[in-house]
This record gives structure tokens, sequence and C-alpha cells, in this order.
């Protein structure tokens, strides 16, 4: 059978191309006051956003190009993880601590956070496994067992930072994977029991986490205080109605909303332009699941797709949940709006994932045109001698 490689996937170049151009006006947008103020420049934040963004795209460049095969080659799914489990617990160490959060390391002209990277090497890692174990992985002590062991090393160090919110986004994405393999399903079911009581049990240990239920179960009962976030990001949205008051006419950014142009620069997106822009957002998004899962179908490999349908996951959960954050749907969780939000780390991390998935699809194989027409022309004839035959 004739068969043709496929080019570039277009609608995810273009989702992800206008999900960062959005991104880049909107920090900013939503950070210029925060940075005439603090340190008296409007394009404080916005300047380091454009080498982020810059970064992102020479990111997707290079690893579009780097063949998917490489990743599995001379332990290096293996020695990711290892790397990771370094940086973490290096951060106990000699991380700065940002509001009691010890996530980053200061690299002077710049922060990096590494459980951004441990994202996608236990995504690597995984698929790697998943791929080459077969059936051994449904024995739980022989197949499962020592992967466990793997993931604790990493989401353990992400917990202590603490990163409650990475730490659940991080099981979710492992959680598909791990579903979508031949581990026994009693397996997975196993898994998630285990970590919904710990995340409750690590949540009733720290006060801070304890007063973010609180404020999300019942914000009007302290709208000044634990609740005020919330309370300000659903004001924005509001404001903007259907069309929203215009780019660089938010009032929410002069100090009344806090994270304006990080974790909550969706709701600035949505008072300047509306639900119509908050729909495109959501659409774009929506286009890369799509694209994601349809890379995985033409995945040539399985190694190919379980690493398309982590990536794929990584790109869109994240935006989902900040979504659901915003409007109060879910407790503040501190998670980034990929592509959109202010920040290094996120950017360089879905910059990986946008280029591993389009060198996913570079290297897939799908029938050629002249294949298909071929077996359109045999359908059609079966179809003519069928109700023929029946007169």
């Amino acid at each position: 059978m004739k068969i043709s490689r496929r080019k570039n996937d277009g609608l995810l170049v273009a989702a992800v191309t206008v999900l960062l151009t959005i991104g880049l006006i909107m920090v900013f947008s939503a950070s210029a006051v925060v940075a005439e103020e603090k340190y008296g420049s409007l394009l404080y934040f916005s300047r380091k956003q454009i080498l982020w963004g810059f970064l992102c795209i020479l990111t997707i460049f290079i690893f579009s190009r780097v063949k998917y095969t490489n990743y599995t080659k001379k332990g290096l799914p293996l020695l990711g993880i290892l790397a990771s489990f370094v940086l973490l617990v290096g951060l106990f160490l000699w991380g700065d601590v940002v509001n009691g959060a010890r996530r980053w390391y200061s690299l002077g002209f710049a922060s990096f956070q590494p459980s951004e990277l441990s994202k996608i090497a236990l995504i690597v890692y995984f698929a790697d496994i998943f791929s080459r174990k077969g059936e051994i992985i449904r024995n739980w002590k022989k197949g499962l067992l020592p992967h466990v062991i793997i993931l604790c090393m990493i989401i353990i160090p992400i917990l202590f930072q603490p990163d409650l919110g990475t730490v659940v986004m991080i099981s979710m994405i492992i959680s598909i994977m791990a579903f979508l393999s031949n581990i026994r399903f009693k397996h997975v079911l196993a898994g998630i029991t285990f970590l919904v009581p710990a995340a409750f049990l690590k949540i009733l240990s720290s006060e801070y986490q304890i007063l973010r239920i609180n404020s999300w179960l019942d914000n009007l009962s302290n709208p000044l205080g634990s609740g005020y976030q919330i309370k300000q990001s659903l004001i924005g949205l509001g404001k903007g109605g259907i069309l929203g008051s215009g780019v660089g006419t938010s009032k929410q950014k002069f100090f009344f909303l806090p994270d304006s142009h990080t974790d909550f620069v969706f709701s600035i997106l949505g008072e300047e332009i509306g639900f119509i822009g908050t729909s495109v957002v959501l659409i774009l998004f929506m286009i890369i699941l799509w694209r994601g899962i349809s890379i995985s179908k033409y995945a040539p490999s399985t190694f190919a797709q379980f690493l398309a349908v982590g990536l794929t996951m990584h790109l869109v959960l994240y935006g989902f949940i900040n979504v659901a954050v915003v409007t109060m749907l879910l407790p503040t969780t501190g998670l980034p709006m990929p592509f959109i939000s202010y920040g290094g780390s996120s950017l360089i991390s879905v910059g990986l994932s946008v280029g591993i998935l389009i060198n996913i699809s570079r290297n897939s194989y799908q029938p050629g045109l002249d294949i298909k027409l071929e077996q359109f022309k045999e359908d059609r004839q079966s179809f003519y001698n069928n109700l023929v035959g029946t007169q």
C-alpha cells in the first residue's frame, strides 16, 4: 500500500501560535501597572515574556526536528528521572523561598522551576515503560511496583515544596496513560483510592491549603480576606461581558486582583476581550486536544502513542484546570495557564511538549490519497452490486 509522510500539523501549529500571541499581549496588559509600580518600567515583565516566548518557539523548532525515538536510547528516560530527582531535592538546599514555597532556582536573570521539566521526564519514562513492558506490567510486584516507586521519587519532593497542584496534575496525566495501557484496572483504581485520601491528609496538615478550601466553599463569608482573590477574579470576568472592555483597559489589574499576570491572567483576558475572547482561547485548547489525539492515533509506534497522549494531556489539562480555578469551579491551585500566563519555565515546558508532538506527527504515516480514492471506488462498486443484486 502506498503511504505518504505527514507534514507539520498545521492546525496544531496555528493554535499554539495564536495562544502565544494572545499570551504576550495579555502579559503586557496585565503586568504593566504592577511593573511600573514595583520596577519603574511598564515593560519589566513583558520584555522577559517576549524572551521566553522566543525560547519557547526555538524549543518547539528544535524538538520538532529531534526524532522522538532518540528519547528511549541509552537509558535516557531513567537518566531524565534521576536528573529531575536531584534538581528537586536540591531545592531544599539552594532553592529560593517565595511565598513560603521552595520551587525555584534563581539564575540571576531569571528563575527556573524544575518541576516543569520533571513532568516531561515522567511522561517520557512512563511512555517507554508502558510500551515495552507489555503483559509484565499487569503483575503488581514484578511489573508495576518498581515504577510506582520511581513516580514517588518525583512527586514526594514536589509535595513538600509544597506544590500539591502540580502533584495532582502529574498524577492525573500518568493515570490517564496507565488507563490506556495493559495495567489492570484494579491497580489504577487502587492508586486513585490511595492518592485521594493522601491529598486530603496533606490538605488537612497545611493551614494555608485549608484556608483555600474554606474560601472556595464559602467565599462570601470573607470577601475581603481569604475569598478576596476569587471574588475579584469573578468581578473581572463579569465586567468583560460579551465583547470585553478593550485590550489594555482592565480595572482589576490596578492592584485589585493579585497574580493578575500569572495564575489569574485569564480573568484579565475575560475582562478585556470578553466572553468571545475567552471562548476563542478555550476553542484553541480544544483544537490542541483534537490534534493531539489525532497524532496519537496515527503514531507509528506504541511508545509514540503513549508519548503523544501524555504530552497532549499536559497541555490541555493545565489550561482547563486554570479556567476552572479562575471561574471558582475549583479551589485555587497555583497552576498557570499554558501559553498565556507569565513564566519562563512553563513556556519552555509547553514548548517541549508541542515540539515533540510535531515530531511524532512528522514521522507518522497514513494512507496516500490515491489509496483513499481507490477504496472509495471499491466501496461504491460494492454498494452498486448489492443494490442491483436485490432487484
